[in-house]
């Protein structure tokens, strides 16, 4: 499983999207996770946020990748053993 995490760096310029459908530039737009077996998944962190199922990462960015807002895909690990709430 792979995590990762968006950034637009001209949202803060663009009349595109209104206040709630985008965070400062400063703040990641969306994150999601890449499953074992390719199905991608975004969480949109913004103030109307919503979560999309796409069959793989290359479709989920062929629809909001939007190089022409700078977007930035940073991917991150985390750890195998996640303590759960009730341990």
């Amino acid at each position: 499983m792979k995590r990762f995490k968006a950034w637009r760096d001209d949202m803060d310029n663009r009349e595109t999207h209104n206040e709630n459908q985008k965070n400062p530039e400063s703040e990641a737009q969306y994150e999601g996770v890449i499953f074992s077996d390719g199905t991608c998944v975004l969480r949109w962190l913004t103030p109307l946020a919503s979560t999309s199922v796409w069959p793989d990462f290359e479709t989920a960015m062929g629809v909001h990748g939007h190089p022409e807002y700078g977007t930035r895909i940073v991917f991150y690990t985390v750890a195998e053993t996640v303590p759960l709430p009730w341990d």
